[in-house]
């Protein structure tokens, strides 16, 4: 259901789930996805990093539909 808004609406999934990135790779839904790879991470800490990457991270999903995002990076994945 959420992969089915999120594409309905053109927005991004985020998740550290395996079933979303499985679901994209295979069936291609959610259509953009953003997987946290950050290990244990406190709220405080993950909304910090997500909003000091924001503005990549929207450059980032004009051109690219599964992106990764660690603590030290974001990586593209094909």
């Amino acid at each position: 259901m959420i992969s089915v808004i999120a594409d309905r609406d053109q927005r991004v999934v985020f998740s550290k789930d395996a079933d979303f990135v499985r679901s994209h790779l295979l069936r291609g839904t959610p259509a953009r996805l953003l997987v946290v790879a950050t290990g244990n991470i406190g709220n405080p800490d993950l909304t910090a990093l997500l909003l000091r990457t924001l503005p990549e991270l929207i450059h980032l999903f004009e051109s690219h539909v599964l992106i990764e995002l660690s603590r030290k990076a974001l990586v593209v994945r094909l």
